[in-house]
């Protein structure tokens, strides 16, 4: 845990001041410690006592109490040294969690698991679907048994089999690390001092090869030094007039009703609550926060919208911060805002995801985009891009299917048989990464729902077009993307780590499955 003035600091200040709960100063060996313990939520009857009463008339007297205790202790007097807490019953309940290290468990856990022998592994996706699983193989597996390695995958649990030399118990144990860990440590004051030191040590090392992967990229714990000084960067940059800050808005896609595009927007406990047509813009959140703190984004809403009078939302009232987006490199990490939380990433994990990026780019796509001429917008861009390759062009209405009731948009032209060119001008989405998801969703559906290939090819043939177009699988998907200012290129460079995440998996997805994925820049005038 962080360091603090008092060690009882570490723990939550209403179980510091609880009349059930007992702090003792104390020692173990030649060190200083605190013992914090008691019972925690008594005082009361359960909260079920009354439906239980009103179903059978028995009245329940039965209270929750539940003990807990934790012992607090450091490993030196240096000014900033780490504070550790051992947590016996229920005793991790008593912290205060924005000091605890984020993935401390996980750090110890790459440097003493078993590559080969990794029993259960948690992992989130950057992406759209916000997606959590937990794979247990209970014989144990490297990474590859559990699917392991692609770009944007955040691990935040490993349990299995590991070995640390010069611990007490002196032989493998299963390990369980997360922010927590769960390790077994020496009974006698001198053996418990001499296990933490030999922990300490271990994770000032660098993680298993085999393992390093999982530490390059994690989150950053709210309520921290380094989230506080994040913050400030953001801040910062949001005070500064538009024409030199480098914040961007993104697209929090989670929380939207995809069924219907959104045409209007309102503003909630930030000004004006009238109705704002399109889409929020850099500008208007660098004009919403002028002179207002950094809470002031947890506490902004916005709201969207189907219709151009404001009466049908499609999404809720999403926090500004979620509308935000911004990187920051600091110290050997690329730090970035993604769905209202921070990230980091090592630079060299960075530089892989660029130089993948890169190669996409580099890739040919055979096909020549018509200038976009200003102030043209998307639907008027789409409409002359159609007639000039003698595309079909296709309507915003979702396709809608037994298999996918929300629906997905097959793409805005058609050119040639089954290849897909879904059109976005960077300004209005400056992530993009909702258009990646968009186009793999799109090839996705198209490849393995009949029913959807079937309604396409009816709509396109409504369209002016002919159905075959239409076959049993995407052939090629194109991301044709306008720069946000005339004269600009869309590079590589100009997209957001999170984007760039979001192109790389939907690139691999899709080639693995036989589709070619390619980008090109709109020349804009």
């Amino acid at each position: 845990m962080r360091h603090t003035s008092n060690l009882e600091d570490a723990v939550k200040k209403k179980y510091r001041n609880d009349s059930a709960i007992t702090t003792d100063k104390c020692k173990v060996g030649s060190k200083d410690a605190v013992l914090i313990h008691g019972s925690i939520g008594s005082g009361g009857t359960v909260k079920w006592a009354g439906r239980v009463h009103q179903l059978t008339g028995v009245k329940v007297t039965t209270e929750n109490t539940t003990a807990g205790g934790v012992l607090l202790l450091r490993l030196n007097n240096d000014e900033a040294a780490a504070t550790w807490a051992l947590c016996w019953g229920m005793g991790w309940l008593l912290l205060d969690q924005g000091l605890v290290e984020s993935g401390f468990g996980q750090r110890l856990a790459l440097r003493s698991a078993d590559p080969d022998l990794l029993s259960s592994l948690t992992r989130t996706v950057l992406d759209e679907r916000a997606k959590v699983d937990r794979s247990s193989i209970p014989t144990g597996s490297g990474l590859s048994g559990f699917g392991i390695g692609g770009f944007g995958e955040l691990v935040t649990r490993v349990v299995g089999k590991a070995e640390i030399k010069g611990l007490t118990i002196d032989k493998s144990f299963r390990v369980r690390g997360a922010d927590a860990v769960s390790v077994p440590l020496g009974l006698t004051a001198e053996t418990l001092i001499s296990d933490l030191e030999v922990i300490d040590e271990l994770l000032a090392q660098d993680p298993l090869p085999e393992l390093e992967v999982l530490e390059q990229l994690v989150p950053v714990k709210k309520k921290t030094a380094l989230h506080d000084k994040l913050d400030a960067h953001l801040e910062a940059e949001l005070l500064k007039a538009p024409g030199l800050s480098t914040i961007a808005v993104t697209w929090p896609h989670e929380h939207l009703n995809e069924n219907l595009p959104p045409e209007s927007f309102k503003v909630r406990r930030g000004g004006s609550p009238s109705v704002r047509a399109d889409l929020p813009t850099a500008v208007l959140i660098l004009e919403l926060m002028k002179g207002r703190n950094i809470e002031s984004l947890d506490v902004i809403k916005i709201q969207l919208f189907s219709d151009a009078e404001g009466t049908n939302p499609v999404s809720t009232d999403i926090p500004l911060r979620k509308w935000v987006a911004y990187e920051k490199e600091e110290s050997g990490q690329r730090y970035f805002l993604y769905n209202g939380q921070w990230f980091a990433m090592d630079l060299d994990y960075a530089k892989q995801l660029d130089e993948r990026v890169k190669q996409i780019f580099a890739m040919g796509a055979d096909i020549t985009m018509p200038v976009w001429h200003a102030p043209d917008d998307e639907e008027a861009y789409n409409k002359k891009a159609s007639t000039s390759l003698g595309a079909v062009l296709m309507d915003r209405k979702l396709v809608q299917t037994t298999q996918n009731k929300r629906g997905f948009e097959p793409s805005d032209l058609i050119t040639e048989k089954d290849i897909y060119v879904h059109v976005k001008s960077a300004s209005s989405s400056a992530p993009l990464s909702h258009l990646f998801s968009q186009g793999g969703n799109s090839a996705h559906a198209l490849q393995y729902d009949e029913e959807a290939r079937t309604k396409l090819r009816k709509r396109v043939t409504e369209r002016g077009g002919n159905g075959d177009l239409i076959g049993a699988r995407p052939r090629r998907v194109v991301y044709a993307i306008r720069p946000k200012k005339q004269g600009g290129t869309v590079t590589a460079d100009t997209l957001f780590s999170f984007s760039k995440v979001s192109l790389v998996r939907v690139f691999d997805e899709l080639e693995s499955r036989g589709i070619e994925v390619r980008v090109v820049s709109v020349d804009y005038v």
